[in-house]
């Protein structure tokens, strides 16, 4: 896991539901394939979105939540044909902030739970509509 440096955010004083934040105010950093150039500023819940090279065809992408809740998104079908992306983080992130973006088709999440939530992480991968 990464060695930066993070803190929490309450948004819910009624619930005590709290968010886990990366020092500059990212909420996740997702690492994996590198998006096509309109992905991240077409994706509704996102205010930026900073992405660095991260290897051949890879990249981190620092992501600043433009809001903190969104709506549950509906089931959809695995298509039948690998995903176009394939992103992994720390933490914890769900499928129903993946499929707000117009262009995500289908979103699979996988949320691995460590012995401590400094172990948490998760991978999602993404099929776009063609």
């Amino acid at each position: 896991m990464s060695a930066e440096t993070v803190h929490w955010m309450t948004v819910n004083s009624e619930t005590g539901e709290m968010r886990r934040l990366y020092a500059d105010g990212a909420a996740l950093i997702a690492t994996g394939t590198r998006a096509p150039d309109w992905f991240w500023q077409k994706h509704p819940l996102i205010a930026e979105a900073h992405a660095t090279p991260a290897g051949v065809d890879q990249e981190a992408v620092r992501i600043f939540l433009a809001q903190l809740e969104w709506p549950e998104a509906p089931e959809t079908e695995q298509p039948d044909r690998p995903a176009d992306m394939r992103l992994s983080g720390e933490w914890k992130t769900d499928r129903d902030f993946w499929a707000a973006h117009p262009a995500v088709e289908h979103a699979a999440v996988q949320q691995l739970l460590g012995f401590e939530p400094d172990g948490d992480c998760w991978v999602v991968e993404l099929w776009l509509k063609g």
